[in-house]
């Protein structure tokens, strides 16, 4: 058995003792009926209660929710107490005093561990909202006086607590401070020379010298970027040429096939040997190169197989090394059939070079039916195009009559 079958095995083994050994336990264990639930304090929440009750009459599941414990009226002002002390460390928020409120307030609507409810009022609300933020209004008339008021509340009991605070504008730091010094300085030149043809700007504005020069836009990041994407784009612009070749070129070696296993075959047919056979192959193929200026990939890699065996290649292995280089099933069959022939001589290969030619007659038509697939649905677009041309010349003449 396998090791880590083994493990497995045992390792259910264990489980299944460990939960036997549970469920065994709790059969002999006697259970103690439950007389009494204990509550969540005040502010824990309810609780669902799932439990099963047993009677003469037989076992019955019981769920219901158990409520948190309500304060006793003793209880009351100590836990108002504690919620004014905790809502007193938050309601200013990020403010640090309230005689200089800059910020939005922290107006929270609950108190969870003490299960206090909070209802907030504000003595003007075009200021201050109930969620605490600041208005727009309130900046800008700033500084302002006013109270916002917290009521606490636990049931129908109540506690209020005011807490008076200032609004004030918020303290600039020194760079913001003189940047609006330099716009109102202008505003005002501007203002003042709206008749001048040029605008003569400040040397100095208080003991500051002022340098005025034109912004320059950084180029380099433009160039890192635009950069970048270019050479990213020629990558994946190169790996698409580099698979449109391959494409390519077995789509080519693909059409090649049956032309070359009709020609070698005739000629090995005829008598002539298979390095004869395919050196004639080759050379009515450069003659045709020659003239038509156009290459086919099936006849270079013969080429390129005949090249070795004139290098000094053995002609078995230059056979084997065309057949891998093309890569299709095809190939590596022809290569096989002519490595066959070369070792055997024509015995018996008859009938396997006429079985190869009927299925390379069945590749020609396969290539001939793809060839006009793709034809037909180059011709999608112009056929659609020239339906466009079609309905605009008789729809124009149609719409220009009626609004005549």
């Amino acid at each position: 058995m396998d090791k880590r079958k083994k493990w497995l095995l045992a390792g259910c083994i264990v489980v299944s003792g460990v939960a036997a050994a549970v469920w065994l336990k709790g059969r002999m264990e006697v259970q103690e009926p439950v007389r009494v639930l204990e509550r969540n304090p005040p502010g824990g929440g309810d609780e669902e209660i799932q439990m099963e009750l047993r009677t003469e009459m037989g076992n019955f599941p019981v769920n219901f929710r158990l409520a948190e414990r309500s304060y006793r009226e003793d209880e009351l002002e100590a836990v108002f107490e504690q919620g004014i002390q905790w809502l007193d460390s938050v309601w200013l928020g990020e403010n640090t005093s309230a005689q200089a409120v800059t910020d939005n307030l922290c107006f929270p609507t609950r108190i969870d561990t003490l299960g206090l409810e909070i209802h907030w009022e504000t003595e003007n609300y075009r200021w201050i909202h109930t969620d605490g933020t600041i208005t727009a209004e309130a900046r800008e008339g700033a500084p302002l006086d006013t109270t916002v008021r917290a009521v606490l509340s636990y049931g129908d009991a109540e506690h209020i607590v005011d807490y008076p605070l200032r609004i004030v504008t918020p303290e600039k730091d020194e760079k913001t401070a003189f940047r609006d010094e330099v716009a109102e300085v202008l505003d005002n030149l501007q203002a003042e020379q709206r008749t001048a043809s040029e605008l003569a700007l400040p040397e100095h504005i208080g003991e500051v010298a002022l340098s005025w020069h034109d912004r320059q836009n950084p180029i380099w990041s433009k160039i890192l970027i635009f950069g970048n994407i270019c050479l990213v784009l020629l990558y994946f612009q190169q790996e698409e040429r580099k698979l449109e070749q391959i494409k390519a070129r077995e789509e080519g070696l693909r059409r090649d096939y049956p032309e070359i296993v009709y020609r070698l075959v005739l000629l090995i047919g005829s008598g002539m040997a298979v390095r004869a056979a395919w050196e004639k192959v080759i050379i009515d193929y450069q003659k045709w190169r020659e003239r038509t200026g156009e290459s086919r990939w099936g006849y270079e890699e013969m080429e390129m197989a005949l090249r070795e065996m004139n290098y000094g290649i053995p002609e078995l292995k230059a056979y084997e090394s065309f057949g891998k280089r093309c890569g299709t099933q095809g190939y590596i069959r022809l290569s096989s059939l002519l490595i066959q022939q070369v070792k055997r001589g024509a015995r018996g290969m008859n009938s396997l070079l006429a079985q190869e030619v009927g299925e390379a007659e069945v590749l020609r038509r396969e290539n001939a039916r793809k060839s006009a697939e793709e034809a037909g649905t180059k011709l999608i677009l112009p056929m659609i195009l020239l339906m466009t041309v079609v309905f605009a010349v008789l729809m124009i003449p149609a719409f220009l009559s009626m609004n005549l």
